[in-house]
């Protein structure tokens, strides 16, 4: 197997409560190919203390010029690696294999991007672990998917990879940089020809403590974001 260098890209804001399961978790990995670049919104508490304890390459913008895409952005401008991984400061892989999953997958010159599963924090809320444990249990029986559509929460980045190459045609687009770019990016890797691949052991812990009339507030807000992805794809063929 090729061992591609992977860039773990982390953008934070005041995430002091789980960096360090986070960065503990990519410090097991099995996969040693592998750098982790912090992208910092000006935290005010102690995130960046704790990530000063591993090895991190720690990258900070204005918090007033933070969107989704600027971040990512910015991130993958200071990573070295041939595959760009993203997770928040609140995605905990689950597997020690995690990194391992996605480089073999790549070997595929046809995978463009790879993205996975989300399961609850310990406290996330009980609507997260039911609906979250659900969607997983879902995968698991449909095993790895090859797509090469987009649909809302494909390569969603939470828990997504993809190539830097196909980053340096296209990169995120700020337009919408407050939810959806990631929809977007799908749609460029596809259209370059590649695959997508949905792969349910790439497996990470990620939740915000939502209820349940926040999360089905929420679940609307992807929709209606998915739809906004849609309309810019259409305009900017």
């Amino acid at each position: 197997m090729n061992k591609p260098l992977i860039s773990v890209i982390i953008r934070v804001y005041n995430e002091e409560k789980w960096i360090s399961t986070v960065l503990e978790s990519l410090k097991k990995q099995e996969y040693r190919e592998f750098e982790t670049i912090i992208v910092d919104s000006q935290s005010t508490d102690n995130t960046i203390n704790i990530c000063k304890k591993y090895d991190c390459k720690i990258v900070s913008i204005n918090k007033k010029d933070f969107n989704y895409s600027y971040a990512s952005n910015v991130g993958a401008e200071n990573a070295s690696g041939d595959i760009l991984c993203y997770i928040s400061g609140h995605s905990v892989p689950f597997h020690s294999n995690y990194l391992g999953i996605a480089a073999k997958l790549f070997n595929d010159s046809l995978i463009g991007g790879v993205y996975g599963e989300v399961i609850a924090l310990p406290d996330g809320s009980i609507t997260e672990k039911l609906f979250n444990n659900l969607g997983y249990k879902k995968s698991l029986k449909e095993g790895t998917i090859f797509e090469k559509e987009i649909h809302p929460g494909i390569l969603s980045c939470s828990n997504a990879f993809l190539r830097k190459d196909i980053w340096k045609k296209h990169k995120f687009k700020e337009e919408l940089g407050h939810g959806g770019e990631d929809v977007e990016m799908a749609y460029r890797i596809i259209q370059e020809g590649k695959y997508i691949v949905k792969e349910p052991n790439l497996l990470v812990m990620h939740s915000h403590g939502s209820s349940f009339f926040k999360f089905i507030k929420e679940f609307r807000a992807w929709r209606s974001m998915y739809s906004d992805v849609e309309n810019y794809i259409k305009l900017n063929e």
